[in-house]
């Protein structure tokens, strides 16, 4: 068992908040800094299902990727999905943490995780950090392959790395793809961005209708593998990573919403 603060201190380390971007809510969000842990459960979103989990494991704190609330709320009751989860979490004694794009913009972070997964060259941010960090850090990854595959070769190598991923793309199947644009989750907002850096293929969770016809005009091949797949496998890295850190405290990822998928 470790105190909480410890276990943030690390996690500060790993997925440093001030990476975080300006509308995101990270940190503790739910619970004391000076409490104890025993055990700890990553995952990508609390859920009903996932606390349900949390609660039958019995575990003092959860890692959801994503933050629980992500908005700023006037009122904390059983009416909304959130004000219950949050109320169960406290009535049971369970802390929320989140870095959510602070992971993502990591050295070690969910975006550049898959840039390794893919095994691309010179690897940069799409943007970097201000004030620029020797870390290669900030937002998106961009990179090339050393021999230029097409795209049913990286639809193979997704689901060769990831598992079970949704595959869609905007472009054929015979597609070459050199340079590629990577941004974690939701990120069709960020085209421009992978654009920018003359990336011939963006790759995401998940994208709009709109941002796929963009994705188009600008003759970008936007790939999406799955909001879930783009980020999952990220959280069950960061568990074993904690658990190597800390091996006096239960460390899992969840497997309830590992099973939806």
């Amino acid at each position: 068992m470790i105190p909480l603060s410890s276990l943030m201190a690390t996690l500060n380390t790993i997925a440093p908040l001030s990476l975080a971007e300006s509308w995101d809510n990270v940190g503790l969000l739910l619970g004391c800094s000076n409490r104890t842990i025993h055990s700890a459960m990553t995952c990508l979103t609390l859920t009903q299902r996932v606390l349900d989990e949390a609660i039958a494991e019995k575990v003092d704190l959860v890692i959801p990727h994503h933050p629980i609330p992500f908005k700023p709320i006037t009122r904390l009751t059983t009416s909304t999905p959130t004000g219950s989860i949050l109320l169960q979490a406290a009535e049971h004694g369970i802390a929320v943490y989140c870095a959510h794009t602070a992971w993502d913009n990591a050295a070690g972070g969910i975006n550049q995780q898959l840039a390794d997964l893919l095994q691309l060259a010179d690897v940069e941010p799409l943007v970097p950090a201000s004030p620029p960090n020797p870390g290669q850090v900030g937002t998106g990854r961009c990179g090339v392959f050393s021999v230029p595959v097409v795209a049913s070769q990286l639809q193979q190598l997704l689901a060769d790395k990831l598992g079970k991923i949704s595959y869609r793309q905007t472009h054929t199947l015979d597609r070459q793809i050199r340079r590629v644009g990577i941004v974690c989750g939701s990120g069709g907002s960020c085209l421009e961005l992978a654009s920018k850096k003359e990336c011939d293929c963006f790759l995401t969770g998940e994208a709009t209708y709109h941002q796929c016809l963009e994705a188009q005009a600008r003759d970008i091949c936007l790939v999406q593998i799955g909001h879930h797949a783009s980020e999952f496998f990220a959280m069950q890295r960061l568990s074993r990573l904690l658990a190597e850190r800390f091996p006096t405290v239960r460390f899992f990822c969840s497997q309830s919403e590992f099973s939806d998928f």
